[in-house]
């Protein structure tokens, strides 16, 4: 008899193929962390699509937003692999923001870790429906055919059907029931290097961005915003008439300290036909501003602040107490302390905040590069006076975001002034406008105590952070760190100390604060591998030798609080292995010359173990890096090219913050405004690099656009002090 396909369990019989005019799709169900919508049938849409039409083309919806992390293209790996599609005739099609999709925020390097599975099973039950599809027709079996390279073989008769020929066929089928999944040894796109999907039409300057996005009859619309938070306009001195190509003046009113989540900031917009002449017109606008409590804020009594903080005991974090440390230093022996400091951080993304919003009374259509375009969705809605039903969301390709994208502010004042003007506007920032107005990378201090013994392992450990809590994006009022803001290197830190307490402090900020590349995992990092740099170096022991010997030889952490998912606790033996796997790519062992240093740190966040070695030195009185070594184990990678490249990537980010990145505020105000006062790395000052990939072994994937960050900072400090003998506890390192 022949082999037939079961139904699926009911939470997956709603993903069917569905057989229309000769075309086949097929949804995979995702497991999101928001409630998905259901339809009035009471059944759930699903979080992504896999499409074929009679010809044979695939057409894979990607429902994360594409930021240079490749993801258009992993995403569409996994699916074409399992379906063992002929990637020529794969199409990317960019999903508009919906709850059908389930999760679309594109941060937390959680997209390939959510999406890897289900996306496998996607591509996997297509393949066995065209195989089915092929043995019913041939009157075989289906475990007598096979599928290879957009075909189906029935090897015995050598006959064989392009999967455009089965594609009506197959969508008749009911999906089949946990169909077989590849091996690892059989992928041909999983864990291989695959040219990005959009690399062409960037390279050819075809790609879309947001700025490129353009409609017909679309005025342009550039804001300037009171210098600090909650202010708004009182007056504005010369407010002109009549001007040539100016359409609209607009006040746009303060949003109130608590709220709504991302409103626009107050200001005014000049709406014009063209962008130089909202930016001409904009920037000769002599406006009074209200005031607000945050117009006094100064960035230097924050960080005294901060610094007082950790000086005094914290709130304990709750199951991170070991032992007795008050008895320890009580009893004395060789004791270190430190505090250690970083400032305010800007994401400052090649690409300012853009976006275009067509507002009327029955629909608001908006573009713009946005990495939750689903999230956003609802916030246009009210602003635009519709209901979601009514606003389509688009994300365009983003000219990178590091986080400062996930939150739509910009997206608002577009519709505000589309609403208002009753036409098309894009909302263009400026590179002034983002640095001065972002959602900054909370300021911090760290401090860390220890008794050591001879050999430099602490025998007590006392850890206070304090910083402004993240959380006030989604309530203003809040202060205290969260158990997730600690949990990024703070409360979870591998190394085994028999006494050890952990404190926290979190003070109320007179800006916007958010989220940025690796979060809080920037600075605990930072502090963490300097101060373990420095226990070894009170006892003139080697860097690596040091940490080894903190870091059990196997077993799995025990992390206060939430713990991690199944297959994602940090493994001590996963951490050591990157740690020697960078001693040896770093030929760690060899003596550099007088002046050269190396400098070594370890992380794991985001589900990945990152190692770095630096070799730095100072040149003309500033640091150089000539050299970066990373070992990455992030589990089963897709695209091999992309973690390299990220890695890389995260090298350039992260001496950029530890050389550069310091946002300082008088009177409310940023100070600094263009990269002339907040620079990047130039290409001249980039280390070669070299990157290792650890084999995947059938592990669990994990992030990787973020983990490669944090163990930057720490391994410039620690390489400086090896060249110089200097120890620089405070970012950014200047000399």
């Amino acid at each position: 008899m022949m082999n037939t396909i079961t139904n699926l369990s009911p939470e997956f019989s709603r993903r069917r193929f569905l057989g229309v005019s000769g075309v086949l799709v097929l949804g995979a169900s995702l497991p999101v962390r928001r409630a998905l919508a259901q339809t009035p049938a009471g059944t759930f849409e699903p979080s992504l699509f896999l499409a074929m039409d009679g010809q044979g083309t695939v057409r894979v919806t990607v429902h994360r937003s594409e930021m240079g992390q490749g993801i258009r293209t992993a995403l569409t790996q996994i699916v074409a692999d399992e379906l063992d599609a002929d990637w020529s005739r794969v199409e990317v099609v960019q999903a508009q923001g919906d709850v059908k999709y389930g999760d679309q925020n594109t941060d937390g390097s959680r997209s390939i870790t959510q999406n890897y599975d289900r996306l496998r099973a996607a591509g996997a039950s297509a393949r066995l429906m065209l195989r089915q599809a092929a043995a019913n027709r041939w009157n075989v079996k289906v475990d007598d055919v096979a599928a290879a390279n957009h075909e189906v073989v029935h090897a015995a008769s050598s006959r064989r059907l392009g999967y455009g020929e089965l594609a009506t066929e197959a969508g008749l089928l009911p999906v089949p029931e946990n169909a077989p999944l590849k091996k690892e040894s059989e992928h041909r796109y999983i864990g291989k290097p695959v040219i990005h999907v959009d690399a062409g039409d960037i390279a050819r300057g075809k790609g879309t961005f947001g700025a490129d996005y353009a409609v017909p009859n679309m005025a342009t619309a550039v804001v300037i915003r009171c210098p600090w938070l909650g202010g708004g306009v009182k007056s504005i001195a010369n407010k002109p008439m009549n001007e040539p190509g100016l359409v609209a003046i607009e006040t746009l009113d303060a949003a109130p300290s608590a709220g709504p989540l991302f409103a626009p900031l107050g200001g005014v917009g000049v709406v014009a036909e063209d962008t130089w002449t909202a930016m001409r017109i904009a920037q000769g606008l002599d406006i009074e501003w209200t005031g607000s409590p945050n117009q006094t804020f100064n960035s230097d009594e924050l960080r005294q602040a901060l610094r007082d903080a950790v000086a005094k005991p914290g709130t304990p974090v709750p199951g991170s107490e070991k032992g007795d440390v008050d008895a320890v230093f009580a009893a004395g022996g060789t004791e270190l302390s430190a505090t250690y400091e970083t400032p305010f951080l800007s994401h400052a993304p090649m690409e300012p905040p853009v976006a275009v919003a067509d507002v009327t009374e029955e629909r608001c259509v908006l573009h713009a590069p946005l990495q939750d375009p689903q999230s956003a969705r609802p916030l246009i809605a009210a602003q635009a006076g519709l209901t979601p039903d009514k606003v389509e969301v688009t994300p365009t390709l983003l000219g990178g975001a590091f986080g400062r994208k996930s939150k739509p502010d910009f997206a608002l004042e577009a519709v505000e002034l589309s609403k208002r003007v009753k036409r098309p506007v894009r909302v263009q920032w400026l590179r002034e406008d983002d640095i001065r107005h972002d959602y900054l990378h909370a300021s911090s201090a760290q401090h860390h105590r220890a008794v050591i013994d001879d050999e430099g392992k602490p025998t007590a450990w006392l850890q206070r952070s304090a910083f402004p809590s993240i959380t006030t994006v989604f309530a203003a009022q809040a202060v205290q760190p969260a158990p997730w803001e600690l949990e990024m290197g703070f409360s979870n830190l591998p190394y085994s100390v028999e006494n050890q307490r952990m404190e926290s402090t979190g003070i109320r900020p007179g800006a916007r604060v958010g989220w940025l590349r690796s979060v809080c995992n920037i600075f605990h990092a930072f502090s963490a591998n300097v101060f373990a740099d420095e226990m070894a170096s009170a006892v003139g022991r080697d860097s690596i030798e040091h940490r080894l010997a903190l870091i059990p030889a196997s077993g799995k952490l025990k992390q206060p609080g939430q713990p991690a998912p199944p297959g994602h606790e940090l493994d001590f033996g996963r951490l050591r292995h990157v740690i020697e796997r960078v001693r040896k790519l770093s030929d760690w062992d060899k003596p550099r010359p007088e002046g050269v240093g190396l400098g070594f740190a370890v992380h794991h966040s985001f589900r990945s173990y990152v190692a770095t070695v630096l070799e730095a030195s100072m040149d003309n009185g500033r640091p150089s890096v000539s050299n970066a070594y990373v070992v990455l184990d992030c589990g089963t990678y897709v695209n091999p090219d992309t973690c390299v490249a990220q890695m890389e990537g995260a090298v350039v980010f992260g001496l950029s913050l530890s050389l550069y990145g310091d946002i300082s505020m008088k009177d409310g105000a940023v100070v600094q405004s263009n990269f002339h006062d907040y620079p990047m790395l130039r290409i001249a000052e980039a280390p070669a690099t070299k990157v290792e990939l650890v084999p995947s072994q059938g592990r669990l994937p994990a992030g990787v656009g973020e983990p490669g960050v944090p163990p930057v900072a720490p391994a410039l400090s620690n390489a400086l002090f090896a060249a110089t003998g200097t120890r620089h506890r405070t970012l950014p390192i200047r000399t």
